[in-house]
């Protein structure tokens, strides 16, 4: 059997322990989903019991609320929470049914019979708490016998309900039983699986592969030691092994054939020594130029004497070649390009000789159109230097005068900026001043009115001294009939008769002092009423301020604002002026270099001319004379120069 197959053999075992371990987890797999989705129909079905519950407790419920209401109208709410109850317990009751298997069927469709009746009978507590009277409710569902028929259907829910609990437990605890057997069965199987896979991989790596290789390693160390008399063992087997031996059998017979044919060669060994010398001495010499050393003794031997003649046959080839070479190139280092290889060659020399020839004759043709070339080229650079010459000195012009109109931009323009900012400070004042005139406005307004209040106190003021003036005067006259009276009772009035003086005295006092103040007042009231005109005045020329102070700021405004919109286009139009002025700045210099590489260009194709000139190329004659050159030839970068030199706006040389 071959390595490969054994290998194989290794890898399909290993395989088939895999395949094993796929199969039994694909097996596992399918039946921890299908206890899975017994275990989640159980859950889903004992929760569906309790939510039964839940609603058959709430339709109780709202029974209640029923039988305590004291009319129909609050019962409606609860009757309808007893109809909407109802129906999501036949809608649960529809959902379950699929769910439930064969041998709980007869239980779930005893709850659904005990549903239906429960469903009619608070359908009517309902309609009764609605459409009759709570209290005909009330008769109808709060008994005995309701009580009893409720216990009874949740006892039958309660029995499905405890049912599907238990096949809950069961399924888990098959699921756990189910899983311990599994997880053993598998770690069984890949433990096996794998003690067999090492086991078999280890006879077959060391009986069969690593020990065979071990000795056939030693028996090629001993060949290779030069002992060919060793065995080599395994030759018989019809693996790779086998094939090894039989090669290593194969090196060691070839090792003795050469054995045998050293001892040949040894003779031949001194002669071709000797004719290496030989070649060796001719090689030196012609590597040092001299090719007319020849090998010139007898071997022999017909293989080596043939193969210095080869040698001798190989020097006068070469010699003449070069030679021939040696001619033409020493005509060309003169500047006669009119020479070219003569003589009959083969192989390279032939190939050289076509080679030379062909660069002879094609250099001719390439000097004479260089020539042509350069000449032209000539021509056109003193063209293409004076047109630079003149670019340079416009373009120089041109950035002299960019920088002083950019110099003076920015002047106008720090000039519009200090306007700009002038004119928002007056606007800014213009503003201050409107809201002054405005708070001035205000306080006259409010003089105006304090004088209005002031002249009408005057006016109420001057009321209350007529009225002390009057009170005076009436004190005065009883003061009078006083001292008429105290004078008929004699002596005995004597005392009044004082008293009624002094008050006659005080009431003289007192109206002197009413006149005076009423004369004040008066006065007072007639300073108000022209204070008051004045303010009313002051208030009618603020106004009249105001208004102008208010178009004032109106036009300030707008020439601020001007100022500012001139302000930033002249700032866009200095960045733009500077833009230029520096890629002027940078034109001038790209055309000043390119002056003075026009000035090199100009140089170097008169020393290019002049060079030329030195090669023959046929007759005797020169470059020049031979193809009948003029130096009158039209310039293609005139034209170039002229529209270069119109750009800048110059004047381009006549012609």
């Amino acid at each position: 059997m071959k390595i490969g197959s054994k290998i194989y053999a290794i890898v399909g075992l290993m395989g088939l322990v895999a395949v094993a371990i796929g199969g039994m987890a694909g097996y596992t797999i399918t039946q921890y989903n299908q206890r899975l989705d017994a275990l989640e129909n159980a859950a889903e079905r004992a929760h569906k019991g309790e939510r039964l519950n839940r609603y058959v407790t709430a339709v109780v419920m709202e029974s209640r609320g029923i039988y305590a209401s004291p009319t129909t109208e609050e019962a409606t709410p609860f009757a309808e929470g007893i109809m909407r109850f109802l129906d999501q317990i036949d809608e649960l009751l529809a959902e379950w049914r699929p769910m439930v298997d064969a041998e709980g069927l007869a239980a779930f469709d005893a709850v659904v019979a005990r549903a239906a009746e429960f469903r009619g009978f608070r359908t009517e507590t309902a309609r009764l708490g609605r459409e009759v009277d709570p209290a005909s409710a009330n008769a109808q569902g709060n008994n005995q016998e309701n009580r009893a028929n409720r216990r009874a259907y949740q006892g039958e829910i309660d029995a499905v309900v405890e049912r599907d609990q238990q096949r809950l437990a069961d399924i888990k605890a098959d699921i756990e039983t189910f899983q311990s057997r599994m997880a053993l069965l598998i770690g069984a199987v890949v433990v096996f699986g794998l003690m067999a896979g090492a086991g078999v991989a280890a006879y077959i790596g060391t009986a069969q592969l690593s020990r065979p290789i071990r000795r056939l390693t030693e028996t090629m160390k001993t060949l290779a030691d030069g002992h060919l008399d060793a065995d080599v063992p395994f030759a018989g087997r019809k693996d790779e092994i086998g094939e090894m031996a039989a090669a290593v059998e194969v090196f060691k017979q070839n090792g003795i054939k050469v054995r045998e044919l050293n001892a040949q060669e040894a003779a031949l060994q001194a002669k071709s020594a000797d004719l290496q010398t030989s070649i060796a001495e001719v090689v030196s010499s012609a590597v040092r130029g001299n090719f007319e050393r020849r090998i010139t003794k007898d071997y022999d031997d017909a293989d080596l004497n043939r193969f210095a003649a080869s040698v001798n046959e190989l020097v006068t080839s070469v010699d003449s070649g070069i030679a021939e070479v040696r001619r033409v190139v020493a005509s060309l280092a003169e500047g006669d390009l009119t020479q070219a290889m003569e003589g009959s060659f083969q192989g390279a020399f032939a190939e050289l000789q076509q080679n030379v020839n062909t660069t002879m004759s094609t250099l001719r043709t390439a000097l004479r159109e260089v020539r042509i070339t350069s000449d032209t080229i000539g021509s056109n650079t003193v063209e293409l230097r004076s047109a630079a010459d003149d670019l340079s000195r416009r373009t120089e012009q041109q950035a002299a005068s960019l920088e002083e109109t950019s110099a003076a931009l920015d002047e106008i323009t720090a000039t519009v900026r200090e306007s700009t900012e002038r004119a928002q400070e007056a606007s800014r004042m213009v503003d201050e001043a409107r809201r002054s005139t405005e708070q001035s406005t205000k306080v006259v307004a409010e003089a105006v009115s304090a004088m209005s209040r002031i002249e009408q106190a005057s006016g109420e003021i001057g009321q209350i001294i007529s009225l002390i003036d009057e009170i005076a005067f009436q004190t005065n006259l009883l003061a009078l009939n006083a001292g008429v009276e105290a004078a008929r009772a004699g002596e005995a009035g004597r005392g009044f008769a004082v008293v009624a003086q002094e008050v006659r005295e005080l009431a003289q006092r007192s109206a002197t002092a009413a006149k005076d103040i009423k004369d004040l007042i008066t006065k007072s009231g007639e300073e108000v009423s022209t204070g008051v005109r004045l303010v009313t005045a002051t208030g009618e020329a603020l106004d009249t301020i105001q208004n102008h102070v208010v178009h004032i700021n109106e036009h300030v405004h707008s020439i601020a604002s001007a100022a500012g919109e001139q302000s930033t286009g002249l700032s866009e139009i200095n960045t733009a002026m500077n833009q230029m002025d520096q890629v002027t700045q940078r034109n001038a210099a790209m055309v000043e270099e390119t002056t003075a590489a026009t000035h090199r260009l100009s140089a170097e194709s008169s020393n290019l001319t002049k060079l030329i000139s030195r090669f023959k190329v046929e007759g005797g004659t020169g470059v020049r004379e031979a193809d009948g050159y003029s130096a009158s030839v039209p310039s293609p970068a005139h034209a170039l120069g002229r529209r270069v030199a119109g750009a800048f706006g110059g004047v381009v040389a006549a012609e």
